[in-house]
């Protein structure tokens, strides 16, 4: 499968010395998916929310904690992607101190959407949000999905957190070299 082609809305300029990122000022970049997965090798990992609760606690500081390793695996660069504006993203990041993993907002929920992971939150206050799941793609081409179990629209509080995680995608990875 062949990733959406999506732009994204980045900040870029007066970073604060997090992972690039731009908090307070700086100005509009687009980049779409051709510069970020073009001849790459990328990890994504995918998440409902900046500053919820499994997010903040696990999936982002596990991703944080082994990029080194994951790029030791032959992977070009990791992102972490969510259906949050790009301040909000790198307000997170800020807050998480992140200066390795790179945020992707897809704050339209365009590239989302294209991958089948867009489910209602409604329910929770949050509208159309992203499922968590993590995935290699390589140059545009998605190789393997990692998809958390019950994926639904139907209301529950239901956010599984059991193979999205870094070490299932680093053990992969090892199996594959």
């Amino acid at each position: 499968m062949k990733i959406p082609y999506t732009v994204f809305k980045t900040r870029e300029g007066d970073t604060d010395g997090v992972g690039g990122c731009t908090f307070i000022g700086g100005t509009w970049k687009d980049v779409d998916t051709e510069e970020i997965f073009k001849d790459k090798k990328i990890v994504v990992f995918a998440l409902p929310g900046a500053f919820t609760p499994t997010c903040s606690s696990q999936q982002m500081p596990d991703y944080e904690s082994k990029y080194d390793e994951i790029k030791a695996l032959g992977v070009d660069e990791v992102y972490c992607l969510s259906v949050n504006d790009a301040f909000v993203m790198n307000a997170w990041a800020r807050d998480q101190k992140i200066s390795k993993v790179k945020m992707l907002a897809d704050g339209s929920s365009n590239f989302t959407q294209g991958m089948g992971m867009l489910v209602n939150k409604d329910h929770l206050g949050f509208g159309m949000r992203s499922w968590r799941y993590s995935m290699l793609v390589v140059n545009g081409e998605v190789v393997r999905v990692f998809e958390e179990p019950g994926k639904n629209n139907s209301g529950d509080d239901m956010d599984p957190f059991e193979v999205s995680d870094a070490d299932t995608m680093i053990n992969y990875l090892k199996r594959k070299r």
